[in-house]
């Protein structure tokens, strides 16, 4: 597990960096450039005749996102489209508008990298491209390793539902020491009984691109307006990489759907990173007298959660 204090004085110092380089201020009213545009118009210098599509994995926006941002080069005539090989695309050229801009761009930026330059060895300039190319390549193989986590409901297979119960009771006994017993998590089984209702199953599991699973989350009703989240774990080597946020996002998107006003949930006191995920994306803590009449305490329990959909449902938005 990596330090907090690490990962903070990372985020800062990047932070610092944007700011030195004066990114913050690279919108200059006098272009009315915004930040993704000029990152457009540097992919377009970069590569004349890119389509949309290979501009929006250049630079990570959506296939949406990334027509609007070019019909407004367009419109400003920074860019302009030509026919392509494949009829479906256009190919992206910059007029001499934006290659204008991308003198300015440079105008902008040379001066601040020539003079930290300045500052620096050879070898310190050497080891800062090495050490920048290795944390761009970290970053894409994180969000490649991300995007490759695939949500899905659970099936009526009786060893998927096993392998689901194995990956929960590895985190239960193997790391966390709950003297569960079988009835424990024999729910995931019983799903057409603790889970399927509205002609459809309200439980999740996830998969990394190997196809092991490695997290779950359920979502039980326990009256029209109340439901209650079980069985949510999330494989130890695979937390902190945005797993858990994609199962709850799941979850309350299925509970506007259902109607549910109201959500409950327990938990074991030693489980304290997922508790303090409830209480920051909305849940407050509550004591046992708290719970409604129909929710069934698990003997392990002791912590308790109360949520308003609307709100914690707002927080995924």
């Amino acid at each position: 597990m990596i330090d907090k204090s690490f990962i903070s004085n990372l985020r800062q110092e990047s932070r610092k960096l944007v700011r030195e380089l004066g990114m913050l201020t690279l919108s200059q009213p006098i272009s009315g450039c915004s930040n993704s545009q000029w990152h457009a118009l540097i992919e377009a210098q970069q590569t004349p005749g890119i389509t949309s599509k290979e501009l929006s994995g250049r630079l990570l926006l959506s296939p949406s996102a990334t027509s609007r941002l070019v019909d407004g080069l367009v419109e400003n005539q920074l860019l302009e489209t030509r026919a392509s090989t494949d009829k479906r695309e256009k190919s992206l050229y910059l007029t001499s508008l934006g290659k204008g801009e991308i003198k300015k761009i440079d105008a902008f930026t040379n001066p601040r990298i020539i003079g930290a330059l300045d500052h620096m060895s050879e070898t310190e300039k050497e080891q800062l491209l090495k050490s920048i190319q290795s944390y761009r390549s970290a970053l894409e193989k994180s969000r490649v390793e991300r995007e490759s986590i695939k949500i899905h409901t659970l099936t009526t297979s009786r060893p998927l539902r096993h392998q689901v119960i194995d990956m929960i009771e590895t985190i239960q006994i193997d790391e966390f020491g709950i003297p569960i017993t079988p009835e424990i998590n024999a729910s995931i089984l019983k799903a057409e009984e603790a889970f399927t209702y509205d002609n459809r199953c309200h439980f999740w599991y996830a998969t990394n691109k190997e196809g092991q699973i490695v997290g779950s989350i359920g979502l039980k009703r326990l009256n029209s307006s109340v439901g209650e989240i079980k069985k949510f774990f999330v494989r130890k080597d695979f937390r902190g990489k945005g797993i858990a946020h994609k199962l709850m996002k799941k979850l309350f998107e299925d509970a506007q759907k259902c109607r549910f006003e109201t959500i409950y949930l327990g938990t074991v006191s030693r489980l304290e990173a997922a508790q303090n995920y409830y209480e920051k994306i909305g849940f407050e803590r509550i004591p046992k007298s708290k719970l409604p009449s129909i929710f069934e305490v698990c003997p392990l329990d002791s912590v308790f959660f109360k949520g308003a959909v609307t709100n914690i449902y707002r927080y995924f938005q």
